[in-house]
């Protein structure tokens, strides 16, 4: 049912309530036989947009294994069969937000059902920050996640930036409690990164949470995890580096962007 929901959205341009500004969803199709070639190419080139405003924020974020920037993957929805769970990104689509015809914001979103989605990668084109580009999209996801019904949006924040995404985007820091309530999804948490939720619908699950956590006493995280996980649930949270590039740096990839897409055209 959330699958149908959110393919009836891909690819379609929706207005916001700031003129001048649409949001659009986008997956990668590499294995969507049944697409037309011209919106292949059509979703391919705007993601390749999604992927180069990524880099030109994030360094490249490593996995050892294989030496892979997962950045790339995510963009792709890449998954690898046979692999370690924790290399396969499938269910990742892009969140963009364009002024006319370029991309001013993007992230990217993974939903896991109607317990919680995911977002651990958002940016802003340079030229737009200050300008509210991020509180538009965030508003536009949180409203779509609520109609679904989606109980929270969690994200991982470097430290120099969780006052900010809890005093203007109302973000809250996870509980021990809560994080061990999310333990058994496959979240991309990153190494010096604190895991940040932001509560979307108001449903039983916040009652569990403070059922559980008015007796501490009675609560053993062991059994806990086992009651709710299951004896072959594996902790897929993963150690990876995650660093911004400064403002300096931003400005200098975005630049060298430019140049290598002029030198296409």
């Amino acid at each position: 049912m959330l699958h149908d929901d959110i393919q009836k959205l891909l690819g379609i341009s929706f207005p916001t309530g700031v003129d001048g500004l649409t949001w659009k969803l986008l997956k990668s199709n590499n294995n969507d036989f049944n697409m037309h070639d011209a919106l292949r190419a059509d979703t391919h080139a705007k993601l390749s947009q999604a992927l180069d405003l990524l880099r030109a924020c994030f360094k490249p974020i490593i996995i050892e294994r294989g030496k892979r920037n997962i950045i790339i993957d995510i963009i792709n929805s890449s998954t690898f069969p046979d692999s370690d769970p924790l290399m396969d990104f499938h269910g990742y689509f892009v969140m963009v937000l364009r002024k006319d015809d370029e991309f001013t914001c993007v992230a990217t979103v993974r939903i896991h059902g109607q317990k919680l989605a995911e977002m651990p990668l958002v940016a802003t084109i340079f030229k737009y920050r200050g300008q509210g580009m991020c509180r538009v999209l965030l508003h536009e996801l949180t409203k779509m996640l609520s109609k679904w019904q989606v109980q929270r949006l969690v994200l991982p924040s470097v430290s120099d930036q969780l006052e900010f995404w809890q005093s203007v985007y109302g973000f809250s820091k996870m509980s021990t409690v809560e994080k061990l309530e999310i333990l058994g999804f496959p979240l991309l948490v990153f190494r010096g990164t604190t895991i940040c939720q932001k509560i979307l619908s108001n449903t039983m699950f916040g009652m569990e949470i403070e059922e559980v956590s008015q007796e501490p006493s009675r609560f053993n995280p062991k059994d806990y995890l086992k009651d709710r996980l299951g004896p072959g649930t594996k902790r897929n949270f993963r150690n990876l580096n995650y660093k911004l590039r400064s403002e300096v740096e931003v400005i200098r990839k975005e630049k060298k962007i430019m140049l290598e897409d002029r030198e296409k055209i």
